[in-house]
């Protein structure tokens, strides 16, 4: 008569497979989470940048009225914020510049406040660097596995959903909407100045922000739906191809 087996001694290796298998299946999820949210991160910073051109900001400017606001010609007003964003990008981030009647410009509230932005913009452009250099490694390593283009196509869809919901709320509360904002980036409170004597909220007022939200807005959701629809088609390729690794 055989011997039983003992039933811990046949289902260990089982046992040790499924585990493995778990661990990579929870390195893939993590993998792929990663992989949507730095795709969501990488299309909102393009966008944004995009909106730093001239090629936007002229016409925002005039639409916006801020010539009329600081009193200046459209062309002295183009000039004036072609050179607070370039100290915003490029340095040397003083913000001490001279306007067209040779006195400073900002008032030193103001340049305080231009400084904080600037600190918040290289941390999220630093952000966003950080997202392209994982996707570049990420398709450079796996571009022909499924999974790698479904978390692309995920982040892009995660990017439209989050505009819709931040886009109605600021659609129906602006300046609620624009409040939060400043309270949350720039909680020292010095964002706040009054458009009747301070050139910041003149050069760039309150219809200035409202129309690049949107802009933004509509140049973000667009890439992302695009972006979605390329790793959603991609991926299909791949799984319908039988391509190696296609499937995680």
């Amino acid at each position: 008569m055989a011997a039983c087996q003992n039933p811990r001694v046949s289902t260990a290796p089982a046992a040790a497979a499924l585990h493995v298998h778990e661990r990579a299946d929870a390195r893939l999820r993590l993998l792929g989470a990663a992989l949507s949210g730095a795709t969501a991160l990488l299309l909102l910073g393009l966008a944004l940048g995009l909106l730093l051109l001239p090629l936007y900001m002229h016409p925002a400017l005039d639409a916006a009225g801020s010539a009329g606001w600081l009193g200046v010609s459209r062309e002295a007003a183009h000039a004036l914020s072609d050179r607070t964003v370039a100290e915003l990008l490029f340095g040397p981030g003083t913000f001490a510049f001279s306007g067209p009647d040779g006195r400073p410009f900002y008032g030193a509230a103001e340049q305080t406040h231009l400084r904080d932005v600037r600190l918040v913009l290289y941390a999220f452009l630093a952000v966003c660097a950080a997202s392209g250099a994982a996707l570049a490694l990420a398709y450079g390593r796996h571009s022909r596995r499924a999974l790698v283009w479904r978390a692309v196509g995920r982040g892009g869809a995660l990017l439209v959903a989050a505009i819709l919901v931040v886009g109605l709320f600021a659609l129906v509360a602006f300046e609620l909407a624009f409040d939060l904002f400043h309270r949350i980036l720039f909680p020292g409170g010095n964002w706040a100045f009054d458009p009747a004597s301070q050139r910041l909220v003149q050069l760039y007022p309150l219809a200035f922000w409202q129309l690049t939200a949107a802009v933004l807005g509509v140049l973000a959701a667009s890439a992302g739906a695009g972006m979605w629809l390329i790793g959603r088609t991609r991926a299909r390729s791949l799984e319908a191809a039988g391509e190696p690794g296609s499937r995680p």
